[in-house]
């Protein structure tokens, strides 16, 4: 059971992530490449809130925090917090610069952020340097005996999380400013004539996906317990980005059954293959990006949300029959 609940803990996080960087590319037409950035400041700032805060609290010689007490859920809570407003303050730090730049060029300054962080990181001692940080568990004492605990409730408390920022953001697509963002990637020119912000619509798209990132990067923080600078490099961004290709630029719907599926694949099929396909998982993804690009470039389900495809209609309009009929 607590194999099931990891993976699905992990798969959310994941999904939260390209939510969020869907919004950003898929919405408001930007290309972003430094998301993983994003991911890592949040779950550095939760981090540093937890060693420093909750772990720098306890008076030297007693035990630690105690897990599942009010203070310890607190702690957790603000590291959650500090985590979504340090990634929105570096969104808004590099938005402003950046959203300059259009294409290619947005693309390479924002894999620059990316790397920068990871890097700074690597050589700050002050958050571990090179062999990361550890976090002290908040929620739950997690031990043997209660790893199925643990691992449920952190899995519930994920999955809720990224249902809210899926209904977030589509609630904020739906809405005036989300409307703009989508009549900005289809015409920046036409948006503009119409007296639309470029900028401050813009940046406003990457402020809020830059904190959804912080607060999944938060979560990872404190479920992992761990983390290390080499686990926020391009080629997790480049992972999350295949979500969001893969699902279709512009579809929530899409990225999550998208992320699903690539999930599937990379942790449960490909590790029951032999060694030497595993070691070419990075290759066989790129050649997934590069078919993809070439034979459906929109992706899965394009612009469409899933409730909008004709599979979909079709489904309901048939269980609809049956149930009149009966």
């Amino acid at each position: 059971m607590a194999f099931v609940l990891d993976h699905l803990v992990h798969l959310s996080i994941l999904v939260m992530l390209a939510l969020s960087l869907n919004l950003i590319n898929g919405f408001a037409g930007m290309f972003s490449l430094g998301h993983h950035g994003f991911f890592a400041v949040g779950a550095y700032a939760a981090a540093v809130v937890v060693f420093y805060g909750a772990q720098g609290s306890v008076p030297a010689g007693e035990a630690a925090v105690v897990a599942g007490s009010a203070s310890s859920i607190l702690w957790f809570v603000a590291s959650l917090v500090v985590g979504i407003v340090a990634a929105g303050i570096f969104g808004f730090i590099v938005g402003v610069p950046c959203l300059r730049l259009r294409g290619d060029y947005l693309a390479i300054a924002t894999l620059g952020f990316g790397e920068i962080v990871r890097i700074l990181a690597q050589n700050t001692e002050a958050v571990g340097g090179a062999r990361g940080m550890e976090v002290s568990y908040l929620l739950l004492e997690r031990d043997v005996d209660t790893q199925n605990e643990y691992a449920l409730l952190y899995a519930i408390l994920v999955v809720a999380l990224t249902a809210v920022t899926f209904v977030f953001i589509r609630n904020l697509i739906r809405s005036r400013h989300g409307r703009s963002l989508v009549s900005i990637r289809e015409d920046e020119v036409a948006a503009e004539l119409v007296g639309i912000n470029l900028a401050r619509a813009k940046l406003m798209a990457f402020v809020v996906g830059a904190a959804f990132a912080g607060l999944a990067g938060a979560l990872y923080a404190n479920y992992m317990t761990q983390i290390e600078p080499k686990e926020f490099n391009l080629i997790k961004g480049i992972y999350i980005l295949l979500f969001v290709v893969l699902g279709g630029m512009g579809s929530l719907t899409g990225t999550i059954i998208a992320g699903f599926v690539l999930y599937v694949l990379d942790k449960i099929v490909l590790n029951l293959m032999p060694q030497e396909i595993q070691s070419l998982r990075e290759v066989l993804f790129a050649l997934i990006l590069i078919i993809l690009m070439i034979s459906r470039p929109q992706g899965l389900l394009g612009h469409k949300e899933l409730a909008d495809t004709r599979f979909w209609q079709r489904l309901f309009r048939r269980q609809r029959g049956l149930k009149e009929s009966s």
